[in-house]
């Protein structure tokens, strides 16, 4: 997504200026669609990383920004998780 539309977006869905790190998002996208072999699961990642963060918000467990780099890692660490496992499996 280019930067521009991905600000505007962010405009039009008035999130002010949350600073979300659109390449390691869309990077933690693709290798959850290389994983699973599954396009699809590039969007759910992606969503489900902003509902946590969204939730975490919330229910003020954390400011935003904190609370993206946490669901961030939590995917990372999963995807590692994954990752090792498949290679692992004979």
């Amino acid at each position: 997504m280019p930067e521009t539309l991905t600000a505007e977006l962010m405009a039009a869905l008035e999130l002010g200026d949350a600073a979300v790190d659109i390449p390691r998002l869309a990077r933690i996208a693709r290798i959850a669609a290389a994983a699973s072999g599954h396009d699809d699961d590039a969007a759910a990642t992606a969503f489900i990383a902003g509902y946590a963060a969204g939730l975490a918000e919330g229910t003020g467990q954390a400011g935003f920004e904190r609370a993206h780099r946490a669901s961030l890692r939590g995917i990372e660490a999963f995807l590692g998780r994954a990752v090792t496992a498949d290679r692992s499996t004979p």
